[in-house]
């Protein structure tokens, strides 16, 4: 017996031998006709008693496969049904469309386990293929692993952890697979819409875990499968660690690729570096915000700038994955969107009072800390504490108490203070880069830092006949990584060549800075738009040789 076939027995529902779900094609037929569609809650919970009667019932491998070919199909359907509650559902889920996408997963999850076991009857007692049943063994390990692939979609959807053992035996069933040989061969799933094979399978969800889905919006992850999936081919498995971007892939963890902990064994990589070049490429061919990804000779995809910038980022921090964090502990005042954060920064004042103060001059004075005043104004507002888990030079991970409170999304600018109080409020900008919500209804995220110092403007474009456009908010920053010149987030768009008044008052400028002249920049370039904010710079000469 081998240790591929052995592993992909363990862990399985134990079979009690006793009577249950009746199993002979003509009355598995006959049930699912008879299941009360009408009734779709009704539905979903006959079927899930079906799989788990099915799963307890010693069964011969051709049986188990036979019976699951018949419910596959109902299960599905319920599947659909489940994800059209939640599917166009803001984030986190209310507590019914969370079930909905719940039970939707648990459909999944059961499937794959079901037919990993089916796998594992035909395939006993020494794990090997009977005579003239390659063919159902095949479909029985295709089947097991589109279905773990499927779950763990679902999860990161709705941006929540996968299902214990996912991962796990999405592992154990392409690992039998290979050693069966079987995992390149294709078969035909008319459900799943198309012919697939085990490996193919594998990698694609190995690819979409390594860029971290969860920095993405669920419309770019639906665009990240197809792209994922044809550059399989070129992003293959490989024994030995290449030069470049090649996370490890772990031998049974049940976690995805990456560095693990402990003295976890892995023996292969996964090779990135035709995906990662690719996407270089793609931005280089970048115009009026869309290029094309070319995974092999044929047509492309589609893609927007923000889509390939994301990807460029989750290439840079593959790597860095691999450098040490530093533990922590302490928590960290926050306010979430540029709006926000702009107003903790001008002092707790709106923006209609700020622009008001910045033309007759005032100084702008905060009598203690405010928030603790009980202030009306502050209910405009909210701050969230959120605990740093861990942190690196650029950044943190955090988690908050209650992710219905602090109602994030990926690519929003986050505020982040020390706890200050009184006039001199020092906040930090960052980005959330990716955020999941944990089953206690917590919410876990990782932070970007930009700007360690930050200062509430507003930015006015002037026009070439001296005219004044509409005014925006922004705020100044100091990028940690170094950009010369002065820089500005702002929630507008505002083009490249364009000449910028910078609107403030006297308590919400940098002192170092100061006497600095009138503010009039008069050649600014966009840096980065990335969708929910603008990055601007202060263009630099061209360096003389």
């Amino acid at each position: 017996m081998s240790d591929s076939y052995k592993r992909l027995c363990e862990g399985l529902p134990a079979a009690t031998g006793g009577a249950g779900f009746a199993t002979e094609p003509r009355k598995v037929k006959a049930w699912v006709a008879a299941l009360p569609r009408a009734n779709a809650q009704a539905t979903e919970q006959e079927l899930a008693r079906a799989l788990a009667s099915l799963a307890s019932q010693r069964l011969e491998g051709g049986a188990r496969l036979g019976a699951l070919e018949e419910l596959r199909a109902a299960a599905i359907e319920s599947i659909t049904l489940l994800e059209r509650q939640f599917n166009t559902s803001p984030l986190p889920l209310p507590p019914d469309k969370a079930r909905a996408a719940a039970v939707a997963e648990s459909f999944h999850v059961l499937l794959a386990h079901a037919y990993r076991g089916a796998a594992a009857d035909l395939c006993a007692p020494a794990g090997s293929v009977p005579f003239l049943r390659g063919g159902a063994v095949l479909t029985a390990l295709e089947r097991a692993a589109w279905h773990y692939a499927r779950a763990l979609a679902m999860a990161w959807r709705v941006y929540r952890p996968a299902s214990a053992g996912v991962w796990q035996g999405l592992h154990r069933v392409h690992r039998f697979a290979a050693q069966l040989k079987l995992d390149r061969k294709a078969t035909e799933d008319k459900l799943a819409g198309g012919n697939f094979d085990v490996n193919t399978l594998y990698v694609q969800a190995l690819l979409l875990a390594a860029v971290n889905p969860y920095a993405f919006g669920q419309a770019e992850q639906d665009s990240l499968w197809p792209i994922a999936r044809a550059f399989t081919a070129r992003c293959g498995l490989v024994e030995q660690a290449p030069d470049g971007l090649a996370p490890v892939v772990p031998d049974d963890a049940d976690r995805g690729p990456g560095t693990g902990a402990g003295e976890e064994s892995h023996s292969l990589w996964l090779d990135l570096r035709a995906f990662a070049d690719e996407v270089e490429r793609a931005l280089s061919r970048v115009r009026d915000g869309q290029s094309e990804i070319v995974p092999a000779a044929g047509p492309g995809f589609r893609v927007g700038n923000d889509l390939l910038i994301r990807l460029r980022r989750a290439f840079g921090q593959i790597a860095a994955r691999g450098l040490v964090r530093l533990p922590a502990g302490h928590r960290l005042d926050t306010v979430l969107g540029l709006s926000g954060l702009h107003y903790f920064l001008a002092g707790q004042r709106d923006f209609d009072t700020f622009m008001k103060q910045s033309a007759q001059g005032t100084v702008h004075v905060i009598a203690g800390a405010a928030w603790t005043q009980g202030a009306a104004s502050m209910t405009k507002v909210p701050r969230f504490t959120g605990k740093v888990l861990d942190q690196s030079l650029g950044g943190y991970r955090m988690a908050w108490a209650s992710a219905e409170q602090a109602r994030a999304r990926v690519g929003e600018l986050v505020g982040l203070n020390f706890g200050d109080e009184g006039e001199e409020q020092a906040w930090m900008v960052g980005v959330m880069r990716w955020l999941r919500y944990e089953d206690d209804g917590s919410l876990s995220a990782g932070v970007e830092l930009l700007s360690r110092r930050s200062s509430a403007v507003a930015l006015r474009v002037v026009s070439a006949d001296g005219g004044n456009r509409q005014v925006n908010r922004a705020i100044e920053v100091f990028p940690i990584d170094g950009t010369p010149g002065r820089c500005f987030v702002a929630n507008a768009v505002i083009e490249s060549g364009s000449r910028v008044e910078v609107i403030h008052d006297l308590s919400s400028h940098f002192p170092e800075l100061a006497p600095r002249g009138a503010d009039l920049l008069p050649d600014v370039e966009v840096l980065l738009n990335a969708g929910d904010y603008v990055l601007l710079g202060e263009r630099q000469p061209e360096a003389t040789a």
